[in-house]
């Protein structure tokens, strides 16, 4: 049994509602799926008539709508819903910044492979789901959409959450409905000033959430390149982020191959998508436990582009080829800017399973 560390009893009143803002974005995560979906069937069968007359049309709607995640969501999402209160306190309970090292042109589309996923993906959801860290104003035109698994957007209420920030599908075919948006200023789809979309694909998904502890750089990627055929069917550059301090949000208990944790998380991932990574974090009043994410500072680095060529139908050597270039591009990246944010860089290294 750890011995807990309490917080001290003097903490200004911004840190406490930065605290709160953590533990309700994590909430929503965790837990807001099934109670909206709970609540909107309590309101469908022991609602009153006028709560009853909102869901049935409400769920009508889902139905048409359903595929708006596939769709390219609802374009940037609510410019007032990306800003509000919550989601700033939460970029600065870490606080989460971001860094541009080359300019990326907004007349074309983007590719962005984000890693590591960590627990939540907190670092990817802070830097392109909200406008708190400036990526707008450092990269003005490009409209970022991250991507997460298609059936939350089939889930009432939740959805709407999602697609108000900017979320879409992660399918491929939702990928290449973004890749594929006009770019023109005059299109219609680019009324909101914004000439190009960029889908943010947290590569190593699920997988590798079972490895987020504190300076483990395990990487899901050897085998993930399904990205880099899209990229070539649609002649789309990829580009590699780093979220670093991701990591350092969270710890799990050891779970190397073959323990039985690590055999119950790989089976509920295989058969349901999702991983359950036995994290641990803390809570409002000490530093020990809980799911609230640790105040450590993430810090989002963007890098250059990888260049491809549009090619209808890439071979595997295509595909191959264009895989080791943005591999090594990643790693590049992270050797280059692992000194400015990671202690005791000399002992970390990047590593692609």
């Amino acid at each position: 049994m750890r011995q807990i560390e309490w917080a001290p009893l003097n903490v200004p009143l911004r840190r406490r509602l930065e605290t709160l803002s953590a533990f309700c974005i994590m909430s929503l995560f965790l837990f807001g799926e099934l109670w909206l979906l709970f609540y909107y069937l309590y309101l469908l069968v022991f609602g009153g008539l006028l709560a009853k007359t909102f869901c049935v049309i409400y769920g009508i709607f889902v139905y048409f709508d359903r595929d708006a995640g596939s769709n390219c969501g609802r374009g940037q999402g609510l410019k007032w819903f990306r800003n509000i209160w919550l989601v700033r306190l939460f970029q600065s309970y870490f606080p989460a910044k971001l860094h541009k090292t080359v300019d990326l042109p907004a007349d074309r589309n983007y590719i962005f492979a984000a890693f590591p996923h960590g627990v939540l993906s907190f670092g990817t959801f802070t830097a392109f789901g909200m406008d708190a860290t400036g990526f707008y104003k450092m990269y003005p035109g490009i409209r970022t959409h991250p991507c997460t698994l298609n059936f939350h957007f089939i889930i009432p209420l939740y959805r709407e959450i999602l697609l108000s920030w900017g979320l879409v599908s992660c399918s491929s075919r939702s990928v290449l409905n973004m890749l594929t948006a006009s770019n023109d200023p005059a299109h219609p789809i680019n009324h909101d000033g914004y000439t190009s979309n960029a889908a943010v694909l947290v590569i190593g998904g699920a997988a590798e959430s079972l490895h987020c502890r504190p300076n483990n750089y395990r990487l899901v990627l050897k085998n993930r390149k399904g990205f880099c055929k899209i990229a070539l069917r649609t002649g789309t550059s990829i580009v590699p982020v780093i979220n670093f301090g991701e990591l350092d949000l969270f710890d799990q208990p050891p779970n190397p191959l073959g323990s039985k944790l690590r055999n119950f998380q790989e089976w509920v991932k295989n058969n349901t998508g999702i991983a359950p990574a036995a994290f641990r974090g803390r809570g409002f009043f000490q530093y020990t436990y809980g799911i609230i994410p640790r105040r450590k500072p993430l810090n989002t680095v963007i890098g250059g582009p990888v260049e491809s060529k549009k090619i209808e139908n890439p071979t595997q050597e295509d595909v191959d080829e264009l895989h080791a270039r943005f591999c090594k591009a990643l790693e590049d990246l992270f050797e280059e800017y692992k000194v400015k944010f990671v202690e005791n860089y000399q002992n970390v290294k990047l590593v692609l399973e």
